[in-house]
């Protein structure tokens, strides 16, 4: 009699600590944050249209962020920036309120098919001009103009009275440097041999001094090799199912199993043969849809390209904002870069230097868009 009582007073505890859970939890309005997507929205000379960066209308409509890039036989696929567009990425959440009142941020390209505002075509006499190649990193999606490393690199450097003093400025063959300018022809979705393309057949008309190449793991892989959104990497955007469309406190706990579900997932994704031997398994790729043998060959057509016009070239790599803190997944993808570079005579940045040790959230855009966000830009700014 005296274990049955026992029993009952425990269950009944548990249940009425259950209880008062679910009433805190709904008092308090606590609930699992789920985020839906980024949208995609493009100005129209009126207001800004919703579609899809990719299609719906923004690519070939009114209001349209891309157009078809006349080098698709040379295998540039992802189309080019409409010169003068301006659009925005919003977003379903404001968390550290640098969006605006729509959570979004507004994004342009002038009239050059560059982000940012508007440059001449002909570079001025006194003038020391940077070129930046590379993808959504190097556009800077989801910050503002401003707020990208390459813009903030310009401030700086026009900030900084050190121009007699600068080694790469000494070495040029033009005039001494008065001046910067940095220029930012990043694109969503190209890879290194995409940018080569476009040095090579558009932007070297602009007469830069140095060309920097901006590099993301995933112009080695194929890019749905990489998951860089807030679901695959362990944060559930799922809706509750059975109990818990009706309790707190089971959606919440479904919720934590879910993410912790998904972020073994990944690990173990990541822990496989296609990353831990990265360099075998990029080098001869076999029937795997790699970039990493093309990728190279742009490279060395970017040091022919420079060296031909006596330019000055660099490399900066971003890693993936994932797994900071130890156990990073990608380190032989930025070891076979930085000897590749080596070779090839190319001075290497690897930024994984400046942000490990960090929380990867604290550097991401959005929770559902682990792009780098402000923060990030100024850090890698500063490391340039």
């Amino acid at each position: 009699m005296k274990r049955l009582f026992r029993a009952s007073a425990i269950a009944l505890g548990l249940a009425a600590g259950l209880v008062f859970a679910e009433i805190g939890l709904r008092v308090f309005r606590v609930q699992p944050e789920r985020y839906a997507p980024p949208r995609w929205l493009a100005w129209d000379g009126v207001k800004f249209r919703e579609g899809d960066i990719w299609g719906g209308g923004l690519i070939s409509g009114r209001g349209r962020i891309k157009r078809d890039s006349p080098f698709v036989d040379a295998g540039v696929v992802m189309g080019e920036y409409r010169p003068g567009v301006v659009f925005k990425v919003a977003y379903a959440s404001n968390p550290r309120g640098y969006f605006d009142s729509e959570n979004s941020v507004r994004m342009s390209v002038n009239s050059l098919g560059l982000r940012g505002e508007e440059v001449g075509a002909e570079k001025p006499p006194g003038m020391y001009r940077i070129l930046g190649l590379g993808d959504s990193f190097a556009f800077g999606e989801g910050v503002k103009d401003d707020d990208t490393f390459l813009h903030r690199l310009q401030l700086r450097l026009n900030a900084t009275p050190h121009q007699a003093n600068n080694p790469t400025i000494q070495q040029s063959n033009n005039p001494p440097a008065t001046r910067y300018e940095v220029l930012n022809a990043g694109v969503q979705g190209y890879n290194t041999r995409d940018e080569v393309v476009y040095l090579e057949h558009r932007w070297l008309a602009l007469k830069p001094d140095l060309v920097l190449i901006v590099f993301y793991i995933n112009d080695a892989y194929d890019d749905s090799a990489i998951l860089n959104n807030g679901q695959e990497l362990g944060i559930s955007s799922t809706q509750p199912l059975g109990m818990a469309r009706y309790s707190y406190l089971w959606d919440l706990a479904q919720y934590r199993y879910t993410a912790y579900r998904n972020s073994k997932t990944v690990e173990a994704y990541y822990n496989q043969n296609y990353f831990a031997d990265a360099r075998k398994v990029l080098e001869n790729p076999g029937t795997n849809k790699m970039d990493w043998t093309v990728c190279r060959a742009a490279l060395e057509r970017a040091v022919q390209l420079t060296d031909e016009r006596k330019l000055k070239l660099g490399l900066v790599m971003f890693p993936d904002l994932y797994k900071l803190k130890g156990g990073y997944p990608f380190l032989e993808v930025h070891k076979l870069v930085r000897e590749t570079c080596h070779r090839l005579g190319v001075p290497f940045l690897d930024l994984l230097d400046t942000f490990r040790g960090h929380d990867p959230k604290t550097l991401w855009v959005h929770p559902s868009d682990h792009h780098p966000n402000e923060k990030a830009h100024a850090m890698a700014e500063e490391a340039i």
